[in-house]
């Protein structure tokens, strides 16, 4: 033992040993913190909102604890509790929650390019940032409980204001939040005439490369020579002569329709023509959605979101119709001159949606209230939104809101 005292090598040794103790400290109260973060993730928590979660979270003994729900969670409980059976109408009522988050979830072919471009512009004036979904699976709608919670996760995550557009069915982010978190996400996002989309979409499967060359190697596969027939097929020829393409069947599959993208991650919120779908998007688009717009009634969408969601999208009219969002929109992938489609086409695809026209029906009446409820709003001034290029450097913020200021607090 003396000799090797003796070494450096030794009083090293013996240096470390007296770290081991602090070491192991600090492994355990790591484990220790991380096993309580699983285990408030894992257990049944009572504060679950709607959804069909709700029955497979009631507790089996009442609870002793105190919960906050959000406002108006007794009233969904008693809707979906008869939902079947009620008659859900849409109101002007403004649905957005305190919160720093926006959840934008796209469906194809509504004008989600253009939507994105100005979330994006009214970033750099509105202070928060906005972030573009990466996508690195081939299918991106359908998400399992754990994507689910890694999504409230990143949101929970992210303490600067946020937006976040991704092509998803609705999240229940209320589920699916920490129990110690009390916010989450205000929802939007536009819809497209039923027809019009689905004629848009046709063709796009066709115009996008990497799509066509997907979906043209798949039906190599299955049958050779398929490929070429799918591509230069016609709609007409689709759809008046019985392809499966555009036959629609009830219960079928639907993955671009607006009702499964506002009904949820339930397998019958895919198919089409499905009644129960239909009301459960009926019921997330009244009380959960702050706006979904209307296509064809752009100007209408853009002053209800700016005035519902001021946070996101204030001046958003201004900035659409200015000539610097000119330069800053995305170009349509899509943009091939088309033949109008005949008359005797489009009825045949509208009498195989009546389920998705009545949701559109609903949705333009729910538009039409919100922006009646902001026609007196929209006849007062209002102050320009001034970019960052062209403001004058003389004019600060500060005097911006003096001015805002100032003008709120006369009578």
């Amino acid at each position: 033992m003396r000799r090797w005292r003796n070494l450096d090598s030794f009083s090293t040794f013996l240096g470390l040993i007296r770290y081991v103790p602090y070491v192991a400290c600090i492994v355990a109260l790591k484990i220790y913190v991380m096993m309580l973060l699983v285990h408030s993730r894992d257990a049944t928590t009572d504060y679950a909102d709607y959804d069909d979660y709700v029955v497979r979270q009631k507790p089996t003994q009442p609870s002793t604890t105190t919960t906050t729900h959000e406002p108006g969670w007794r009233e969904k409980q008693e809707i979906l509790q008869r939902l079947n059976s009620t008659v859900i109408i849409p109101s002007a009522t403004n649905r957005t929650p305190e919160t720093i988050w926006l959840f934008y979830n796209r469906m194809p072919r509504t004008g989600g390019q253009t939507m994105v471009s100005l979330l994006k512009s009214l970033a750099k004036d509105l202070d928060y940032q906005h972030q573009e979904h990466v996508y690195r699976t081939p299918w991106q709608r359908l998400m399992s409980e754990e994507e689910q919670r890694n999504l409230a996760t990143w949101f929970e995550y992210n303490f600067w204001p946020k937006s976040y557009d991704r092509f998803s069915l609705f999240i229940n982010f209320t589920h699916h939040r920490s129990p110690y978190v009390t916010l989450r996400p205000a929802y939007m996002t536009i819809v497209r005439d039923p027809v019009e989309k689905f004629i848009s979409y046709f063709r796009f499967k066709r115009v996008d490369q990497q799509r066509a060359k997907m979906e043209m190697t798949w039906r190599e596969r299955e049958k050779p020579g398929a490929s070429r027939k799918w591509y230069w097929k016609k709609l007409k020829d689709c759809v008046l002569g019985g392809d499966p393409e555009c036959t629609l069947k009830d219960d079928s599959d639907d993955f671009i329709s607006a009702v499964p993208f506002i009904c949820g991650q339930f397998d019958y919120c895919m198919k089409h023509g499905n009644r129960y779908a239909l009301q459960k998007a009926k019921f997330h688009a009244e009380f959960e959605y702050s706006v979904i717009g209307v296509l064809e009634e752009w100007n209408k969408t853009i002053s209800v979101l700016e005035h519902f969601i001021p946070s996101f999208f204030k001046g958003a009219t201004q900035r659409y119709y200015s000539t610097e969002f000119e330069t800053e929109k995305q170009v349509n992938k899509n943009p091939k001159k088309y033949k109008e489609e005949s008359e005797e086409v489009k009825t045949a695809l509208k009498n195989r949606m009546t389920v998705e026209y009545e949701f559109y029906e609903f949705l333009k009446q729910r538009l039409y209230k919100q922006y009646q409820s902001i026609e007196d709003l929209l006849r007062l001034p209002t102050t320009k939104l001034i970019s960052k290029s062209t403001e004058d450097p003389s004019f600060s913020k500060w005097d911006r809101l003096d001015i805002e200021l100032g003008r709120n607090m006369k009578p």
